[in-house]
């Protein structure tokens, strides 16, 4: 079998999603639902932003 091979967008966006659902799990654990669902709202917000910095502008019609 061989190894799988992820690009760099992918690899981030797996770090996000496990890193931000491992951190609202925990907050709602803690402190109560409402702060994980805000957690989880605002890590959300990071994860948008960060798949618009990590897709490059050669998706959108720009580059070089």
């Amino acid at each position: 079998m061989g190894r799988i091979r992820l690009t760099r967008a992918a690899r981030a966006r797996w770090g996000v999603l496990t890193g931000g659902g491992m951190v609202a799990s925990g907050a709602g654990l803690a402190m109560g639902l409402s702060l994980g669902l805000i957690v989880g709202g605002v890590l959300l917000v990071a994860y948008c932003l960060l798949l618009a910095d990590t897709e490059g502008p050669e998706k959108y019609g720009g580059g070089r």
